[in-house]
Parts: C-alpha cells; structure tokens; sequence
C-alpha cells in the first residue's frame, strides 16, 4: 500500500519539478531577448602610420580584439569582455614602450576606459540595473576606446608634421637690401620756392 503511494509522490514531484525548470527556462530566454544588445559601428581608427608601430606594442592586438567584442555582443558576454578588458588595458599601460605614446594625455584616456570597464563589471553585480544603464556604460566605453585611438591619432599627424617642416628663422633680406651701400642715410635737398615780389 505504501509503495504504490510513494511511487505516485515521487511521479508527481518529478513531473512538478520539470515544469517549473520548464518555466525558468522560458523566463531565462524572455530575459535575455527582452535585453537586445545594440549593435555599434566604429567611427574612428589609427591611421597607417599610428597601425605600423601600435601593432608593435605589446598587447595592443590583444586589447583592440577585446575591443571588437563591444560592438555587437549579447550583454553576458560584454560583461565577460569587461573583465577582459581591464586586465589588458593594466597590461598595455605598464608596457608601453614608444615614447610617441608615453604621454599623459594618452596614459589619461587608458585611465578613463580602464575606469569605465570596472564600473561594467560592478553593474553586473547589481541586480536592479537596467538594461538601458548597461547599454549608456556600453556606448560610454566605446566612446573612451575611440578617443584613445583618436589622440593616438593626432599624436602622429602631429609628429610627422614636425618631421616635413623645417622651420629656419632668418632676419628678413628686404631690410639689406633696401638701405643704400653708404652708412649715412642721403637725403634730398628741398629747394625752395622764391617768391617774386612785384
């Protein structure tokens, strides 16, 4: 008698718990289709000549493919990423080896991405953020990648315009050349009206 009743209890459990990991499932899936990440498109990239010696860096490849993963990601992924992220982007500061870049504005704008990936990963933590708060921290984080590589930009045009231009200060010829040969300055007689008394 008691058999028959506690095979019925355990086919009645084991059919409720299905359901209900049935019901997560489609919960967990509503989720993460509520949460659509948008998908960004770069503006901005290192010209050619900026390429041929980043690339050089140490860890460079590593952080702009890290990078990439932020334009068109799901949000558990780019959350993953913002791990990622920091840990190249300590990596990348202390390494950096070309004087060009060694420079605190550039140094500044990898602080500023750096800042914003931690505060990623802190968000993720914190179960009453919303979608469209992680999505701003999203854009903000592209928009800190691409003033890195902005600046890095601009530190080259500005070195290789030092490079074409010589700049020689000379004191202007049109002075020498317009003063006579003698040292004493030449002027002209004035010569005087007479003026006839009738």
């Amino acid at each position: 008698m008691f058999k028959p009743l506690i095979f019925t209890i355990v086919i009645l459990l084991f059919f409720s718990c299905k359901q209900t990991t049935n019901e997560l499932e489609s919960n967990t899936k509503n989720d993460t289709t509520a949460f659509v990440s948008r998908s960004y498109t770069q503006s901005i990239f290192l010209t050619e000549n900026a390429r041929k010696e980043m690339v050089a860096q140490k860890y460079f490849e590593d952080f702009e493919n890290t990078m990439k993963q932020f334009y068109n990601s799901t949000p558990d992924r780019i959350q993953l990423n913002a791990q990622d992220l920091t840990e190249v982007i300590s990596k990348i500061k202390d390494s950096i080896s070309l004087s060009k870049i060694d420079r605190p504005d550039v140094k500044a704008r990898f602080n500023i991405l750096y800042s914003e990936a931690l505060r990623l990963i802190d968000m993720s933590t914190i179960s009453t953020i919303s979608n469209e708060e992680v999505n701003r921290k999203i854009e903000n984080i592209i928009y800190a990648y691409e003033s890195i590589l902005a600046k890095i930009n601009q530190v080259y045009l500005m070195d290789s315009n030092e490079e074409n231009v010589d700049v020689q200060f000379q004191a202007p010829k049109v002075l020498s050349d317009t003063l006579p040969e003698s040292k004493e300055l030449i002027r002209p007689e004035k010569k005087l009206k007479q003026i006839k008394i009738p």
